[in-house]
């Protein structure tokens, strides 16, 4: 097969014993690849009903068929398991070097089982594999354990993939970084893949590989491609990522009252000013960095010292200069920056970390946290260092920092009164995307199928005005109105289904037609738009079943209080609410589901579903069957 190296690798970790796993054509087929065969695979092996940190959850990483080819931003992979944050459907996504090191070392993925008995890591190399003792290696952080593994293995040049504290303290938050120096780390964020490694005794995965990954028409896909970069590069969101990194959009986004400010209570701040890109550019940024084979290049790279101590890695994105800044009302980039490496070092997630800081900020503001839990800290917004003992605490479970380390649903559950401004989604801390700004934001929070997620769609995208022609979405999209916006809202988290299973990178301002052209070329398969939109909403789907076998049901696609009943008193979207109840209904009917949110069995017959659904060995699969609509 064109694109794929063609096989996993099983690792069991109970056992030590590797295995060689073709999947069958047909389910790459019906799943394309990436999370799409990551979500395959979790059905078929993972009881519904496990313990997220038990040996018997599976944790899987996935390549695309693009990735590692000539498409542009081909790097990306996904990371999934049953999550530990939301007990429901788990995945993260990253870039870097490491997906494309792992295919050229001959596997699209690795499926890990069970449970090592003592700290290891494992080294795919020269064609051979193997578990080596992390014993030396844990309570290592993500930056340490990368040097100690280069300098073991005799080669600076290895791509790793490591878990820091947080990752082996089994934090719910907590997630696995790539690529991590010198000028790194990519980061697999959201709901607790790192969490699910460390579980596992897994520390890390050293990857070297020097195979190729064969295309059907090379010649013909080089060609396509010069053709179409230049109206990709064109576009004015690109632009702006090229320049400026990620963190370009500050501005912007304090403009449309999308950016988050002291916990998605305000809507304006002064303090924007120091932390927009420009400015940004001019400060903290030294240098410029892309993934492979990226042409935007929106990676980039710092270096400062404060305190005698020399803060380095990678510039803040948008996601990090708000959820450690505006979220918390600090605006030094210098501090954010340092915060930043406090998370990447012991391996949590920064959106996660900001929202459930912000939670306990505004809890102790608010008066509802007992003084005694905080052992003599004394909480203030616009704090850095306050926050950055929060972290350590956080990452090590200790004192406040284990109420922390469960996450704001969990944490708000045990602080009566604080539910109403727990910004979470089926237990996933909510990015730093206002859906009063966008309205179909809200909607593809509620809906999305590991909780709340910014990127499950881009469906603010949509809404600053941008038409998808390809996708049927020809009107422009005013951001406020909420009518039509559960048909978007289902198109477009559909295709990023697509992408995400391609192996291709969300920032890519590419049509959905010149898309599936480069996977037609590239994979010597016929594919047009609705072909790989039906596979999207395939793998969408079947991820919604696994979260309803879960017991992540309809009642959960809601969103925080605060965005239903409390507008924003200034700012670019003040006075707007969110009305979910409207879209959900849209929404669902769009989707052929049921009203209470449910897919009928007529839907997933359609889909070529409901055979695999009903014949699957777990019974929690049955029993869902049986209750669902026709």
């Amino acid at each position: 097969m064109y694109c794929y190296a063609g096989k996993f690798l099983k690792v069991d970790l109970s056992s030590e014993k590797f295995e060689e796993i073709s999947l069958p054509e047909q389910d790459l087929d019906l799943f394309i690849g990436g999370t799409g065969i990551a979500a395959k695979i979790i059905f078929d092996m993972v009881d519904p009903q496990v313990d997220p940190i038990s040996p018997e959850n599976v944790l899987v990483f996935a390549t695309g068929p693009l990735t590692g080819t000539i498409a542009p931003t081909s790097a990306r992979f996904t990371v999934a398991a049953k999550s530990p944050l939301t007990r429901g459907w788990g995945e993260a996504h990253a870039g870097g070097f490491w997906g494309v090191e792992l295919k050229r070392a001959g596997y699209d993925g690795l499926i890990f089982t069970g449970k090592a008995s003592s700290p290891v890591y494992l080294v795919i190399r020269g064609g051979e594999v193997e578990l080596r003792d992390a014993g030396r290696l844990w309570g290592l952080d993500t930056y340490e354990v990368d040097q100690a593994i280069k300098k073991e293995l005799n080669d600076p040049k290895v791509r790793v993939a490591a878990i820091g504290p947080a990752g082996e303290n089994l934090v719910s938050l907590a997630c696995i970084a790539f690529d991590i120096r010198p000028d790194g780390p990519r980061i697999a964020g959201r709901t607790g893949m790192g969490a699910v490694m460390g579980s596992k005794n897994l520390k890390a995965i050293a990857v070297s590989g020097s195979g190729k990954i064969e295309v059907a028409d090379l010649q013909r896909l080089r060609e396509y491609i010069r053709r179409i970069l230049p109206s990709i590069m064109s576009f004015p969101t690109t632009q702006i990522y090229s320049v400026y990194g990620t963190s370009g959009e500050v501005g912007p986004m304090h403009m449309y009252g999308d950016m988050p400010i002291k916990n998605f209570s305000i809507g304006e701040w002064d303090g924007i000013e120091k932390l927009r890109g420009e400015v940004l550019a001019k400060t903290v940024v030294k240098g410029h960095r892309a993934c492979f084979n990226c042409p935007i290049g929106c990676w980039r790279y710092v270096k400062f010292e404060k305190n005698s101590k020399v803060i380095e890695g990678r510039l803040l994105e948008y996601e990090t200069v708000a959820s450690l800044g505006s979220l918390l009302l600090i605006d030094d980039p210098y501090a954010i920056s340092e915060l930043n490496e406090i998370c990447n070092r012991l391996g949590v997630d920064v959106i996660s970390t900001g929202v459930t800081i912000a939670w306990l900020l505004e809890a102790y503001e608010k008066k509802l946290i007992d003084k005694s839990l905080l052992e003599g800290l004394e909480l203030r917004w616009g704090d850095p260092e306050v926050v950055a003992k929060l972290i350590q605490k956080l990452a090590k479970k200790e004192g406040i920092g284990e109420l922390l380390s469960k996450g704001v649903r969990e944490a708000s559950k045990k602080v009566s009164g604080s539910e109403f401004f727990a910004m979470h989604v089926k237990g996933l801390e909510v990015p730093m995307h206002d859906p009063r700004a966008f309205k179909g934001m809200g909607l593809q929070y509620a809906t999305s199928n590991r909780g709340a997620d910014h990127l499950y769609g881009l469906v603010f995208r949509i809404e600053q005005g941008e038409r998808n022609v390809d996708l049927g979405i020809h009107e422009r999209i005013h951001r406020f109105p909420y009518k039509g916006k559960g048909r978007i809202v289902a198109l477009m988290e559909d295709w990023s289904e697509v992408t995400e299973s391609m192996g291709i990178c969300k920032f890519l301002a590419i049509t959905p037609g010149h898309l599936a052209a480069i996977y037609s070329i590239a994979t010597g398969k016929s594919e047009k738009v609705k072909d790989l939109l039906v596979k999207g909403t395939r793998i969408f789907t079947l991820k919604r079943i696994f979260n309803l076998a879960c017991g992540v049901g309809p009642e959960e696609d809601r969103l925080p209080p605060r965005f239903l009943k409390e507008p924003l008193e200034s700012g670019g979207s003040a006075g707007q609410v969110v009305e979910l109840e409207e879209m959900l209904k849209e929404y669902y009917e769009f989707r052929g589901w049921s009203q209470d949110g449910l897919p009928t069995k007529d839907l997933l017959d359609k889909l070529g579903l409901l055979n695999m659904i009903s014949g699957n060995r777990y019974s929690a699969y049955k029993e869902l069957i049986s209750k669902l609509p026709t």
